[in-house]
Order: C-alpha cells, then structure tokens, then sequence
C-alpha cells in the first residue's frame, strides 16, 4: 500500500502500532486550528503589534531585560490586547520570573474570557505548563482541555500524557509487544 495515499490519522495509527510505546499524542499532530484574534485596527492596537513583535525578535537574540521593556510598552499601549500578556509571559517564565507570568496569563484569560481565540488557547496552555511544573497536574488537565477544545495541537498532546489510564494502557501494550508478562 502507497503510503502517499494514507491520510495523516492513518499514518498516525500505522506508526502507533510499528511503535507501540508512542502515544497518541507522538503519532498524530493535525495542526493548531484556533480562531484567531478579533482585534481592532486602531493606532494603539497597531503600535502594541509593533512593539510585542520587535520585543520577541530581542528574547529571540537574547537580549531578554530590553525585551521585557519593549512587551511592557506594546501592553501599556493596548491594555485590552491579550496577545501583548500572553508575549510578555512567556518572557517571564523565560526569565524565571513566574508569580510575574502568572498574573499576565490571569489578564490575557480575563480578557480572553468566553472567547475562542489563539490568545486564550495559548494563555491556556501557558497556565497548564505552569500547573505541571508545580506539579498540579488536575488543573493542568483542566487548562490543556480547554485549550485542545480550542484547537491547539500542544494542548491536544498534553491531555494525552496527562492521562493516566492512556500512559498505563500504553506501558501495558509495550509490554505484551516485548513478550514480557503483565502483573495486575
């Protein structure tokens, strides 16, 4: 069979059973597919965009403190642009600065709120790495969720290892594929 043929969920199923210690989520990524962001055109949005966009080109190149002066400036132009929080706390989690962080993923999820666009998937997803990294993987669960609902393939990848019945389901089915005998 041509492999050319075989749709990405059907090439994702083949190399799940070739490689039976992939989860699903290693095997099949469609893609973010999110609403992007309803935002005004005016002269404050329009300078917040510049400002954010030549402040991620700075953490890019390192230079992280000028960075952080140019995302704060791109936010106090636009306070109601979520975007503007969601760059300026990924900084932050870059700059371990993460009480900080948190409290711009908090604005961007408030003023993102009942809305399904990419700002809240991504502040979504940026509340969930955190969880996980303080170990709260109930939240974080809760956070990748709504952010896979939205459409983020990230998300969709965390639920999948966040779930324990899929994680043992998969250790189980790599050990019946290595012939070793399963204790219950």
């Amino acid at each position: 069979m041509a492999h050319e043929n075989l749709s990405e969920r059907d090439r994702a199923v083949l190399r799940s059973i070739f490689d039976p210690t992939a989860t699903i989520g290693d095997v099949a990524d469609d893609g973010d597919k999110f609403g992007e962001d309803e935002e005004d055109n005016t002269p404050a949005n329009e300078e917040s965009k510049t400002l954010c966009i030549q402040g991620v080109k700075l953490a890019e190149s390192g230079k992280l403190v000028e960075a952080l002066e140019l995302l704060s400036r791109g936010i106090e132009a636009a306070p109601n642009r979520a975007s503007g929080y969601n760059d300026r706390a990924q900084l932050l989690r870059l700059m371990q600065r993460d009480e900080e962080a948190v409290a711009d993923i908090n604005q961007a999820l408030k003023l993102t709120e009942g809305k399904r666009t990419r700002s809240r998937a991504l502040a979504l997803c940026q509340r969930g790495v955190m969880l996980r990294k303080s170990g709260s993987d109930d939240e974080a669960r809760t956070a990748f969720s709504e952010a896979a609902k939205l459409g983020s393939s990230f998300a969709r990848k965390q639920v999948v290892e966040l779930n324990p019945y899929a994680a043992l389901c998969n250790q189980m089915l790599s050990q019946v594929m290595k012939g070793e005998n399963i204790k219950l």
